[in-house]
């Protein structure tokens, strides 16, 4: 995927069906720090937006047609730690709302985000306006507090997963000698993989996500993985392959 610049949904995973088409969904991909990082935005309307993750290098590609002092932007942060991008994208669109989950603020206003709780809306309990299928999931036994996005395509029962830092799907090892010491140290590339840094350091209850997401699994059977960190991955044996991975890492 070519480097800060938005990308339809569509053109990555080569849909050409209009009946299943993600016309809405925009992704940006971004180089933080060393890592390759994914930003996802979600067009509700050509005024209103939701934006998870938000990468700064990403900003200038915006297109024209969608900036305007009406342009209100929904500012997801995914986690605790996908913040670095959020204040760029706040001075570049003052019609903003920052969400994160509830237990991710703390730390958010300890690292600068916000002076206090009352900024950052927790998603459990008030929610951005989002698009028909669309929902909010909250992984369990996460320390860093993830959201994912759902959509559920309902013309052949499968969905589409944003996630966080759970998942990393690395088309290959970093030409950075640091990025790529610390990919083959900790198993995250090349290919669909769980990092040990999750493992270790993000969950704090690997087993409650591990029967959560075994379980999510059989009642989402994602099709399309739009992780943080790589690049989409569109696989109809991608439920499998992930509870192979869950069962493989944890």
């Amino acid at each position: 995927m070519k480097k800060n610049t938005w990308h339809y949904l569509d053109l990555l995973t080569k849909n050409s069906n209009p009946v299943n088409s993600q016309p809405e969904i925009l992704v940006g991909q971004y180089i933080v720090p060393n890592f390759v990082s994914n930003s996802i935005a979600i067009k509700l309307t050509d005024n209103e937006f939701i934006l998870v993750s938000p990468g700064e290098p990403l900003i200038d590609a915006w297109p024209e047609e969608w900036r305007s002092d009406k342009t209100h932007m929904h500012i997801i942060m995914p986690n605790s730690f996908h913040y670095m991008g959020v204040k760029a994208w706040q001075e570049a669109f003052p019609q903003h709302t920052l969400y994160a989950s509830q237990h991710a603020i703390a730390r958010l206003i300890k690292k600068g985000v916000a002076k206090n709780k009352n900024d950052i809306v927790a998603l459990e309990s008030k929610q951005p306006p989002l698009p028909e299928h669309y929902s909010f999931l909250f992984p369990p036994g996460h320390r860093a507090s993830d959201v994912w996005l759902k959509k559920y395509n309902e013309n052949d029962n499968s969905s589409i997963w944003i996630t966080c830092d759970s998942f990393l799907n690395y088309e290959r090892m970093s030409n950075q000698p640091f990025a790529r010491a610390m990919q083959k140290l900790l198993g995250a590339a090349p290919g669909l993989k769980m990092s040990q840094v999750v493992k270790w350091l993000i969950l704090d209850n690997k087993n409650a996500f591990k029967q959560w997401v075994l379980k999510q699994l059989e009642e989402d059977r994602p099709a399309t993985l739009i992780p943080s960190h790589g690049e989409v991955r569109h696989d109809p044996e991608l439920p499998t392959k992930i509870h192979n991975l869950i069962l493989d890492r944890l």
